[in-house]
């Protein structure tokens, strides 16, 4: 019987090495899409109002992802496990495929043969963004981008039991906590876990010296931190040669911009100063380089170097109607972008 519709439960998503048909299921996942761009080029001549030619030119695949940080390897990892290292420039050129299996709108779970498949390859990551938040899960998204999809009937690859209606995050052992990540389970208090920009010249107030966002005698955090968000734009520009159709290859685009956004419940104001004549000591500007990375409880560890610059602070909320204010810091830093994962099938680091 035909299915009626496409829902959450009937249909599964992999990702493999590009080249290669041994999928791993991508677990914790919340959002994908598929855009197929057609790209034409209009030739007209002299002499006739119509046409002269459509022509076709290399299609353009998009595919975006939402997941869950839960103790599974995130897309990202998952995605670049053919790189070097766990450094951006590590993970550039690894290339990877996915498939997305429908099944029977009547099954409870992704499971058995599939009704179609489709298989897109030579995929490259262009974006990935990771946000914590203190009003929901953590999450990553990332998407990625090719030019060849199909679509199949028969001769499936990514198929058998995907799912048995009883999948859970992955129970990971100490010092690990498993389960979907929450505002609890991000790293604060330890060198080896979160560090934030500190000290004057475009630090956050109330982190520690060593970056660290210590507890007081009173059991409260020195900065009340409410939101952290990471992302990283890759790019993706294609290089072509004559006698290809294609491209042979798709480069990521340097430098490549990291930025972080900081997010904290205000109680004393932003506390950074600017000055024309700047306000470092002997040096003529208001800014100096700080340390950011971030961690949490299951693994994901996100290293942003040492060369992190405070580039805007915006004050929100306080209103008359109520609200509280909060002040946003967005720091930047160029191709550093280190991620690495304890679920890593490739175990980069």
């Amino acid at each position: 019987m035909a299915n009626k519709r496409i829902f959450f439960g009937c249909y599964a998503v992999g990702i493999a090495p590009d080249g290669s048909t041994t999928y791993t299921v991508i677990h914790g996942l919340q959002t994908v899409g598929i855009t197929t761009s057609f790209n034409l080029e209009q030739v007209f001549e002299i002499g006739q109002i119509n046409i002269y030619q459509n022509i076709e030119n290399v299609p353009d695949i998009e595919v975006t992802t939402e997941k869950v940080i839960d103790g599974f390897p995130p897309v990202y990892i998952l995605a670049t496990r053919q790189g070097t290292d766990a450094t951006l420039i590590g993970r550039q050129n690894a290339k990877c495929a996915i498939a997305l299996s429908i099944f029977g709108d009547t099954s409870s779970s992704a499971s058995g043969t599939p009704i179609t498949e489709v298989d897109i390859s030579g995929l490259f990551v262009s974006n990935v963004a990771y946000n914590f938040v203190t009003d929901g899960n953590f999450t990553e998204s990332v998407t990625l981008v090719g030019n060849n999809k199909q679509w199949k009937s028969s001769g499936f690859t990514f198929t058998g039991t995907l799912f048995n209606n009883q999948d859970q995050p992955l129970a990971l052992g100490p010092p690990f906590s498993g389960g979907v990540q929450r505002r609890q389970n991000l790293l604060f208090t330890d060198l080896n876990g979160t560090l934030l920009p500190t000290g004057s010249f475009g630090g956050i107030p109330g982190i520690s010296a060593s970056g660290t966002n210590d507890k007081g005698s009173d059991g409260q955090f020195g900065a009340h931190v409410t939101r952290i968000g990471v992302s990283a734009n890759l790019g993706r520009e294609p290089i072509y040669e004559l006698g290809r159709r294609g491209p042979f290859f798709r480069y990521m685009t340097l430098p490549v911009e990291v930025s972080t956004e900081v997010e904290i419940h205000s109680i004393q104001g932003d506390q950074i100063t600017a000055l024309e004549e700047g306000s470092v000591p002997g040096s003529g500007t208001n800014l100096e380089d700080k340390k950011i990375q971030i961690k949490v409880q299951e693994g994901l560890f996100i290293d942003l170097g040492t060369r992190n610059k405070l580039s805007n602070v915006s004050r929100g909320g306080g209103d008359s109607g109520g609200g509280n204010e909060t002040d946003t810091y967005t720091y930047t830093t160029y191709n550093t972008f280190k991620v690495t994962h304890p679920q890593d099938p490739s175990s980069l680091s």
